[in-house]
């Protein structure tokens, strides 16, 4: 009767043994399963997993054929970087390399643009101008009164008429000339006969006097035509000053031009210097746009041919040629550069086509420099 209370005891550790042997293995697989759950990585954190250090060749056959789906997703390659192209909305890039460069929002503009000034003070007679009209360089576009300029004109005319022919009169230098070889003839007898006993020295001495005085008489009328010709160069700086003076009055374009506005009317006094209208070079315009220094150096562009185009009414579009003559000698900011082209305007029924204003698209071509 003994044994059996130490069977059933020993019975009774043996099952307990087992218990806890169950329970720890199910621990034990609940944590390796935990372990071999993909780490997700936290936000804002680098994605490239670490990569551990490789194992031997007999431990990587056994991990190959124990790894999980998840852990070979977790740690699986990621794709290679891709860098970012050079987007612009500037540029077209060709197969090789850049061949034309868009820009956008240019202006447009005069290249000979000023305030045609009065160049004497006075009152306007006469424009024969209107805004809006073409003139040709040298036309006259207007008058101010010069009447008082007028009669200073024809007196400084007439002085250095009178300057001039005495400056070109030399009737007294050719007396003089004569008279002193007279005398210089008369002087020799006269010496030649005194030798001889015939003429006294009173004689001889008055003949060479004579003669004497006719050669300062010649040398003076030479000195006199020669403050002549000064005369004449006085009177004529005068005459060309009054006739300046006059052509003062007379208002003209230097260039070939259009009349943009006028500011005085006739009738109305105006100063020296005042600007009585403004007129500014049609055939030819200034196209200017930025580049970002980053995409072409200024000497790349200097020279380039460029195609201008412009929007029209009902949608249409008209393009223009040109040539970049101006670059990089303004700024805009700090991180492009000007550049100018020199475009060809043309007429339409007595229109110009190409008008300054805003907006334009400038095409540089890279691949054609003006020859």
């Amino acid at each position: 009767m003994s044994r059996i209370p130490a069977t059933l005891r020993f019975l009774k550790s043996v099952l307990t043994l087992l218990t806890v042997g169950l329970a720890v293995t199910a621990t034990h697989a609940q944590t390796s399963n935990r372990i071999l759950q993909p780490i997700q990585p936290r936000a804002g954190f680098n994605t490239v997993p670490f990569r551990a250090a490789q194992p031997t060749r007999s431990s990587s056959e056994s991990i190959a054929r124990t790894t999980t789906p998840a852990i070979s997703a977790a740690y699986a390659s990621p794709p290679a970087f891709q860098q970012p192209g050079n987007a612009t909305s500037t540029g077209t890039q060709g197969s090789d390399s850049r061949d034309k460069l868009d820009l956008e929002n240019c202006t447009i503009s005069f290249i000979d643009d000023i305030m045609l000034p009065a160049k004497e003070s006075g009152v306007i007679l006469s424009l024969s101008v209107k805004e809006g009209d073409t003139i040709k360089a040298g036309t006259v576009v207007g008058k101010i009164d010069d009447d008082l300029f007028q009669q200073v004109l024809q007196q400084a005319k007439l002085r250095y008429e009178l300057a001039a022919d005495a400056a070109e009169d030399s009737l007294a230098i050719e007396a003089a000339e004569k008279k002193y070889k007279v005398a210089a003839i008369e002087a020799r007898k006269t010496s030649g006969l005194a030798d001889k006993g015939s003429k006294s020295e009173s004689d001889r001495l008055m003949a060479i006097y004579t003669m004497e005085i006719a050669a300062l008489e010649r040398d003076k009328a030479i000195r006199e035509q020669q403050k002549a010709g000064l005369e004449k160069r006085l009177e004529e700086s005068r005459y060309l000053e009054a006739k300046k003076h006059v052509e003062g009055h007379i208002l003209q374009s230097e260039f070939d031009a259009s009349v943009i506005k006028i500011m005085k009317k006739p009738q109305e006094y105006v100063q020296k210097g005042e600007a009585v209208m403004r007129i500014a070079r049609m055939d030819r315009l200034w196209v200017q746009g930025a580049i970002e220094i980053t995409d072409l150096n200024p000497e790349e562009v200097r020279g380039k041919r460029v195609t201008v185009t412009v929007q029209r009414a009902r949608d249409e579009t008209a393009t223009f040629d040109g040539v970049i003559t101006n670059v990089g000698l303004e700024r805009q900011g700090l991180t492009r550069y000007m550049v100018k082209a020199e475009v060809q305007n043309r007429p339409i029924n007595g229109h110009w086509e190409l008008q300054p204003l805003s907006g334009a698209i400038m095409q540089i071509h890279l691949d054609d420099t003006e020859k």
